[in-house]
Formats: C-alpha cells, sequence, structure tokens
C-alpha cells in the first residue's frame, strides 16, 4: 500500500466533529486516544418511516478498532434549579444518565442486528466505512458522558474534583430512590445490572481516563477489569472514578498486568471488600515515577505519528494503490490497526526503537530495524520493522521516482516475507518503508508504504519464494543479522527516595533485529 498522490478510485470520507459543543469535545478527545480513522460521531440508522426521511442518530460517538466497539452517549445537562438537593440529583441523574443509558442499549442491539445499516448521514446515503467485528468476537464497551454535575458536586462536598462517587451497591432505578439503602446524591454504581455493564464517566473522570488510557487497548481493558472488579463484590466504594484509577495503574496482577489487587498483594479473601479514599490520583501526579513515566512516553507519539500518515490518506481518499487495483478500505486498514491496538508501553519502546534506527540509519543506502515482541511476552502475534531506502540519484534511474518506489516496495515485500519465515511465532508481520529525512539526505518530499503479511501457513511455495526474494536482495542469508533485547519499564527509575508508584514494575520486552549497514 502506497501513501502520496490522489487515487480516482478512493473516495474521501466525511467524519461529523460532533453537533454540540459537548459531543465536539468529546470527538476531539476521543481522536487523540483512539486515533482518527476509528472514531466516528454522530452516526444514524436508517429506521425511517414516511414521515420522515432521515434516519435516526444512533449514538453520539462510535469507535470501532478490532473486536472492540465502543458506544458513547454524551448528555451535557444544566444542574437543576431545585431546593431540594435529592430532588435535583434525581431530575439530573434521569436526563443525563438514564436517557443516555437507553441510547447505548438501543445502539448496541441495532449494532448486532443491523450491522450493514449504519451511515455517517441523515440521508443514509455514506455507509459506515469500517466493518464491524464478527458478533462472535464483538467485544461492546457501553459508555454513558454525563455533564453538568461537576460544580454541584464539589459545592455539596465542599471541595474535591467534582466526579461522582463510585458505590457499586447502588444498583438501577436505586439511584433515584431516595429510599434506598445506599443512595445518595452524587452516588453511581452498576446502572445496567441485568445486562452488560455500562460505565458512566462525567466531566472530570472522562479527561483523566481517556489521557490516562490513550489508546484503544489500554482503555478497553481498564473497563473490562473495572466491570469485573464493580460486579465480584470486592469494591465497597471510592470517592472518584479517579482514584480507582490510580490504583489500577498503580498496581499489578500476578500475570504481569495492570489490575485492581487486594491491599496485601494476596489473593482476595472471600469476604474482604476494599473503600479507596480520595487523592489517590493526585498523589500519583506527583510521583516522581509517573513523572518520568509521561516524560518517557513522549517518544511513544512518534508510533502515533506512523499511524496518521497513513490514515489522514486513507481519509482523505488520497491513497496511491499499488498497480492501480480497486481502493478497499477494509484491506488497508488492517495493518495499521495492528499499530493501534499495540498499548502505550509497547508504543514507547517501538517508538525508541525507530527514532534510535532513523539516527543510526540516516546516512546508510539501506537500513533495516525489526521491532518484535519478546516471545514470552503476553502478546506474541505481531512483529512490525523500518526499512529506510535512500533514493540512489547517483543511478539515474530511467523512470526515476517510480522505479525507485517499485524496488523499494519489492523490499519491503522480501523484508516480511523474511522476518515472518524467520520469526515462525508470529501471526502476522507489518512493515513500512520511507527515505531517511529530508534534514539529512537535503532531499525535500519523501512517501511512506506500508505492507501486511499474514501467511495462512507455510506451503513449500510459499517458503521457495520467500528464499527467492531474500537472495534476490541480500537478506536473512546469512548470520549478519543480531539480536538486540530492548528492556523498558512503565515507570522509569529515578534518583529519588519516593516509593515506586507499583508494587511491581511491569516491563516491556521488544526483540530488535538489525541487519548489517549496505
Amino acid at each position: 500500500m502506497q501513501q502520496s498522490p490522489p487515487a480516482e478510485s478512493a473516495e474521501k470520507i466525511e467524519r461529523s466533529a460532533g453537533q454540540t459543543e459537548s459531543e465536539r469535545y468529546l470527538a476531539q478527545l476521543a481522536e487523540k486516544t483512539f486515533l482518527n480513522l476509528w472514531c466516528y460521531a454522530n452516526l444514524y440508522r436508517d429506521q425511517r418511516d414516511g414521515k420522515n426521511l432521515q434516519g435516526k442518530e444512533l449514538c453520539d460517538l462510535l469507535v470501532v478498532c478490532g473486536d472492540h466497539v465502543l458506544i458513547f452517549s454524551d448528555k451535557a445537562v444544566t444542574w437543576p434549579a431545585a431546593s431540594d438537593i435529592d430532588v435535583a440529583w434525581q431530575r439530573w441523574f434521569k436526563r443525563a444518565v438514564w436517557k443516555s443509558m437507553d441510547q447505548v442499549q438501543g445502539a448496541s442491539r441495532w449494532i448486532d442486528q443491523y450491522p450493514e445499516r449504519i451511515f455517517l448521514d441523515p440521508l443514509c446515503q455514506r455507509p459506515f466505512p469500517l466493518k464491524l467485528p464478527e458478533r462472535s468476537r464483538r467485544k461492546m464497551h457501553g459508555i454513558v458522558v454525563a455533564r453538568g454535575a461537576a460544580d454541584a458536586c464539589r459545592a455539596h462536598f465542599s471541595g474535591g474534583s467534582g466526579s461522582l462517587v463510585v458505590m457499586p451497591k447502588l444498583r438501577c432505578a436505586a439511584h433515584m430512590d431516595k429510599t434506598a439503602k445506599h443512595y445518595a446524591p452524587f452516588r453511581i454504581g452498576d446502572v445496567n445490572p441485568d445486562g452488560p455493564f455500562i460505565h458512566v464517566m462525567d466531566e472530570t473522570t472522562l479527561d483523566v481516563l481517556l489521557s490516562e488510557l490513550d489508546t484503544i487497548t489500554d482503555l478497553t481493558t481498564y473497563l473490562d477489569k473495572k466491570a469485573k472488579f464493580v460486579r465480584s463484590g470486592r469494591l465497597f466504594g471510592a470517592e472518584g472514578e479517579e482514584d480507582l484509577l490510580a490504583d489500577y495503574l498503580t498496581h499489578m496482577g500476578p500475570d504481569g498486568e495492570h489490575d485492581f489487587v487486594a491491599p496485601d498483594g494476596k489473593p482476595w479473601p472471600a469476604t474482604k471488600q476494599i473503600v479507596y479514599p480520595g487523592g489517590l490520583y493526585a498523589e500519583m501526579l506527583s510521583n516522581p515515577r509517573y513523572i518520568a513515566k509521561k516524560a518517557a512516553d513522549q517518544d511513544s507519539y512518534v508510533w502515533d505519528g506512523l499511524i496518521g500518515a497513513f490514515t489522514k490518506h486513507m481519509l482523505a481518499g488520497t491513497t496511491l494503490v499499488h498497480d492501480g487495483a480497486p481502493f478497499a478500505l477494509s484491506d488497508h486498514e488492517l495493518a495499521v490497526r495492528y499499530m493501534a491496538l499495540e498499548d502505550r508501553l509497547s508504543r514507547r519502546m517501538y517508538g525508541q526503537a525507530i527514532l534510535d534506527a532513523i539516527k543510526r540509519g540516516a546516512k546508510e543506502q539501506r537500513f533495516f530495524r525489526a521491532l518484535l515482541p519478546d516471545r514470552d511476552a503476553s502478546r506474541t502475534e505481531t512483529g512490525f520493522f523500518l526499512l529506510l531506502v535512500a533514493y540512489p540519484a547517483h543511478l539515474n534511474l530511467p523512470r526515476g521516482y517510480e522505479q525507485y518506489r517499485e524496488v523499494r516496495l519489492a523490499m519491503l515485500q522480501a523484508y516480511a516475507m523474511g522476518l515472518a519465515r524467520k520469526f515462525r511465532y508470529l501471526k502476522r508481520v507489518v512493515g513500512i518503508t520511507t527515505e531517511p529525512p529530508a534534514a539529512v539526505t537535503g532531499v525535500v518530499g519523501s512517501s511512506e508504504d506500508l505492507i501486511l503479511f499474514e501467511p495462512q501457513g507455510w506451503t513449500s511455495e510459499l517458503e521457495a519464494e520467500a528464499e527467492r526474494m531474500c537472495r534476490q536482495f541480500d537478506i536473512f542469508v546469512d548470520d549478519r543479522s543480531k539480536i538486540y533485547l530492548h528492556h523498558g519499564e512503565e515507570y522509569p527509575r529515578v534518583t529519588t527516595t519516593a516509593p515506586s508508584p507499583n508494587r511491581r514494575q511491569r516491563r516491556a520486552d521488544a526483540a530488535r533485529q538489525r541487519s548489517d549497514k549496505r
């Protein structure tokens, strides 16, 4: 897949930016977290009658990436001017939460029953461009964004962040029932206890969650574990979800991943419950190792930028397809989707490796860097690589840049096949190729090519083809390539006596293979 000048076969995908101020803010925030190709505001279903020629709104924001489908319903409801706090809370909750929950459930049912009848426009003429995952694999996440209560919440508690109190034993309509045992204004529990868990975020926790968990994998992993924890009976309450998140981010489960664990680190006693006090999130923000983590994460956004280099063309309809083949977004989206499914820590490791590769390979004619998960890591299915190939201006190619790009694309395919052949534990390989940076070469302008190689089995014919292509470009034919194992801690160590923000460090091991310089 090649990115550069417009191709007549591709159509521009026009997405809504949101219809209200709060919807526009949600769309902008979500795009930073989930990236542009997978976020769609104000979608429609073609549920029309003779009087109404327009479709009905499906939801305020839909995110689809891999097996994950996130349904957002956003309501900005002004706090009611009632003298009785209970009356005001009940009115606000009914409009901001209860009504949004109905929209989430309705959208979920429609997606299950009519996944092909979702559109970008109210006239239902432009179909939703992404293929929804099969129902058997689909992981639905319902999210209510309820705004308007933060100031009243701060006033009620004489301070605080303005986020709602988490109280799991408060269920369903008991949120609006003053006689219910665990009822109190500004408390939120399980609003849909007899069905899939629906998350309720307010204007405080929306920003916190989507900034701290700013990848599709980080956020959905948290949402799944939080839903399980809330319904486990182990959580009595939390002063705010941001404090719940802080505990999650600073503790590890037995599998080495973030989780909600017992205070002593041992298995949860059958009858033990925990309460999370306020201030945990603020405490985490001031921890030197958390500050070091956020600084180290800046390298991870190189990975986000690479994804954006491809998705901007897909959305704009300017993807150039090799050999003039028809453009199919479902095929082209797949490679960048695997990039987007990497979590923030993996992106940091890959971003650092890419920056190092660009520095080392800047003056080389050809430079290759593999970005591979350690075989013992929890996710080992996808390997990535970066290939830098300088334009050989000294050769005076008959067809110039076009010929260079064709050869570079063939190299890209050879490296992808060779890498997958060498590391058979990988299910797929995603490769990216481009020129060294203009600041080094002095050449203005560049292009990027992307490939996904996903063998369904190594036949003798495929083995022979991979070997032939590797020999053609002189790659993987001897022991010149070496393996370097790169370790990274989520919370870098700093020279301070401050306690570690987590008991057991989460580590990212990325095996990086670099060929000899060409």
